[in-house]
């Protein structure tokens, strides 16, 4: 973060500072972590579900905070070198601050959404727009009402790209990112089922989603999914230029897949010779690859730095990361699920060239009251795949396995105790579920029991 006058900073949360004296003065950061903290930041106390950041500003001042921002009465001593900001509410305060902050240092901001594939895609067009910009993206998946602000607050003048992930579970949530990040261009990755149990349909979904359309600033550059059934609908949506990628002869920048194998495949763009090969299991990255194309072209990137970039893009843990150990595969999926993400995975790891295939499936959250239906299609889904076991765990995920005469567990360390006495040589094996499973628990017993 660049250095910022406490003046700026109390004008822009529209807070009260209790002790002027200490004006005019500098912070060099702001942090919600006291763990974290730095010397000459500013602790701003965030409440949340299982704590409130009001108990820790004594100790964010030990650890060497100047000041904190608060929308509570706390007791504290204003003799101290350390001064209190009073706000009305200290998350909107947060995003304030950070929407002010990306108007000062003023980078070309690439707003990323859409149901799956937002991280890789994020990190992926950041690698290759860093082979001739400054980039700076997302901390990780820091995609809410958190996360995406403290992303900003750590770009500085120097940051001539910024690429900004967006994440959503209910309505308003993209319209209020947006805001603060004032995107001068989009992608949206697809509409799908994630998160549908916050919604009466996926057109509410698709509504929402395209709530950053309405936050384009400059030349409102948009970059939808022609394989998508909601292109349309986007597109109807943007008022700057529209243009589209996908396997689809109607898009833009086209992919074609002509090889394939256990942990890879490779593909070629419409119009261009270029052969791209990427190490990832599951050719649904062809999207991401895709979205990271059309950035470069329009940013001038040449084609072999692209393709030294995505063929070396390593995947992320618990998204694909693929581990091999004497013999067996691992895939491990264990961050999240929805019933988009999990068909598409379930349907690429059926044509693979394992002995056995073995699916580890897990409940996929918040679908609310069509949580059972998805369960149940899925189920009926791999009866019709070429996969040779099925064990489930959670609760809705029970069905999966009945409909496969597979085996359900509700305690992930009797899967565990199961699984490693059934694995052979040349197995294939795909952990999927959603993350508040730890499903990346049966990764990390694998890789130790088989090692």
């Amino acid at each position: 973060m660049e250095k910022i006058e406490i003046e700026k900073i109390v004008k822009w949360c529209k807070g009260e500072i209790n002790n002027k004296n200490f004006l005019p003065l500098y912070i060099n950061g702001i942090s919600t972590d006291t763990r974290k903290i730095k010397k000459g930041e500013i602790f701003i106390a965030l409440k949340g579900e299982k704590f409130d950041g009001h108990q820790f500003v004594q100790e964010a001042y030990k650890n060497g905070a100047i000041g904190a921002i608060v929308d509570k009465n706390i007791s504290f001593s204003s003799e101290k070198k350390f001064f209190i900001i009073r706000v009305k509410d200290t998350l909107k305060s947060l995003g304030d601050i950070a929407k002010e902050y990306r108007n000062y240092i003023n980078p070309y901001i690439i707003g990323i959404t859409g149901s799956d594939g937002k991280t890789t895609t994020k990190e992926l067009i950041a690698k290759c727009l860093a082979e001739k910009f400054n980039v700076r993206a997302n901390q990780g998946n820091y995609n809410n009402q958190i996360g995406l602000p403290l992303s900003l607050l750590s770009f500085d003048k120097k940051t001539e790209i910024g690429v900004l992930e967006m994440g959503m579970s209910k309505k308003g949530e993209i319209d209020y990112l947006s805001k603060i990040a004032k995107p001068d261009s989009c992608a949206i990755t697809n509409i799908g089922r994630a998160h549908i149990g916050f919604f009466k349909n996926i057109k509410e979904i698709a509504e929402s989603k395209s709530e950053i359309l309405n936050n384009l600033k400059g030349e409102k550059f948009c970059l939808f999914n022609r394989d998508d059934n909601f292109f349309n609908f986007l597109k109807s949506r943007s008022s700057g230029n529209v243009k589209s990628f996908g396997k689809s002869i109607k898009a833009d920048v086209r992919g074609i897949i002509i090889d394939e194998g256990n942990d890879f495949f490779s593909f070629k763009v419409n119009n261009f010779n270029e052969k791209f090969i990427v190490n990832f299991w599951n050719t649904s990255m062809i999207y991401p690859s895709l979205i990271s194309i059309a950035f470069s072209i329009k940013f001038g990137i040449d084609f072999d730095k692209i393709k030294g970039v995505i063929e070396k893009f390593n995947s992320i843990e618990g998204r694909g990361k693929v581990y091999k150990i004497k013999g067996v595969c691992l895939i491990d999926e264990s961050y999240n699920s929805n019933p988009n993400s999990l068909k598409n995975s379930l349907i690429c790891f059926s044509r693979k060239n394992f002995k056995r295939k073995i699916a580890i499936i897990g409940d996929m959250a918040e679908l609310g009251k069509f949580s059972s239906f998805y369960h149940k299609y899925i189920g009926q889904l791999i009866r019709k795949l070429d996969i040779d076991m099925v064990i489930s765990l959670g609760e809705k995920s029970k069905i999966i396995s009945d409909l496969n005469l597979g085996k359900h567990f509700s305690d992930i360390e009797k899967l565990n105790l199961f699984i490693k006495n059934k694995i052979k040589t040349g197995d294939g094996i795909l952990i999927k579920g959603s993350n508040f499973l730890n499903m990346g628990e049966i990764t990390k017993f694998l890789i130790k029991e088989i090692g």
